[in-house]
């Protein structure tokens, strides 16, 4: 059997191997055809990898002016990656016919997304890439760099990382995605570029600033009862301080009227 687009197909006896040898299947891969999975899987990579590094860089907002001023491998310890690269949102997207992993975790109007490291180390293994949309406001964009500098510096995970603990204990999937240490980054690159943050921003610095936002090592250790337990404090210190992150936000991009879970 090999894998062929979604489906597996059995293959002949008496047919060419697929690895390319010209030899009959026969004398060639049958029995060692999980050979044969590994070398579709490494070109699906490929391909996948040359599909998105090929995408123009864009320069939308002060993306390329944050990024050259961070020094990403002095900053974070991490000595693979060297840069970031932004590709424009969108044309991203559309290519989400190879990229179903990410879908559940695009949202347009976040304004980026931070592209996963696996899918495009196989033609760049150097540079960090984020998808972002012509309209991007400086403290989405700040908000995705932040996830780039946890990630290579900081709780080491991507966005997402939580979504089975969050289906599974029913927590918040923003409580997992934004921890202690992705504050930190967060905090550090709103000082260094002066940026007003926006509502949803605003509060998961405050929440950051009052030590509410889980540390990674309970989403590490997979410890279900201290992330409910954390979250549960998180959603009720929400509740208690309404009126004061309320008066935060109120006057800040992407003001709903009222606050969210972080």
């Amino acid at each position: 059997m090999i894998h062929d687009g979604a489906t597996m197909r059995k293959i002949g006896r008496n047919e060419t191997c697929p690895c390319g040898s010209g030899k009959k299947f026969k004398h060639c891969h049958l029995g060692r055809e999980e050979e044969l999975w590994a070398m579709q899987t490494d070109t699906m990579e490929r391909e996948i990898a040359q599909h998105i590094t090929a995408l123009p860089e864009v320069n939308y907002g002060c993306s390329n002016e944050f990024a050259e001023a961070l020094s990403i491998q002095e900053l974070t310890g991490n000595p693979r990656f060297s840069g970031i690269k932004f590709i424009d949102f969108d044309a991203y997207v559309e290519l989400e016919s190879f990229d179903k992993g990410n879908l559940r975790h695009i949202n347009h109007q976040c304004g980026a997304l931070i592209v996963n490291p696996k899918k495009t180390e196989k033609a760049d293994s150097e540079n960090m890439y984020v998808a972002i949309t012509p309209d991007i406001d400086p403290s989405s964009l700040i908000h995705e760099l932040a996830h780039v500098l946890d990630y290579l510096g900081g709780s080491r995970l991507l966005p997402g990382s939580g979504f089975q603990i969050s289906t599974a204990a029913g927590i918040p999937l923003d409580h997992l995605d934004h921890l202690s240490e992705y504050g930190d980054w967060m905090d550090y690159l709103t000082d260094r570029f002066y940026i007003d943050l926006n509502a949803e921003d605003t509060i998961i610095s405050y929440l950051h600033e009052h030590k509410m936002l889980i540390d990674s090592s309970l989403l590490k250790k997979r410890d279900l009862h201290g992330l409910i337990d954390r979250s549960k404090k998180m959603t009720e210190f929400l509740i208690e301080n309404k009126q004061e992150i309320n008066e935060l936000i109120k006057d800040r991009i992407g003001y709903r009227g009222g606050t969210s879970s972080s």
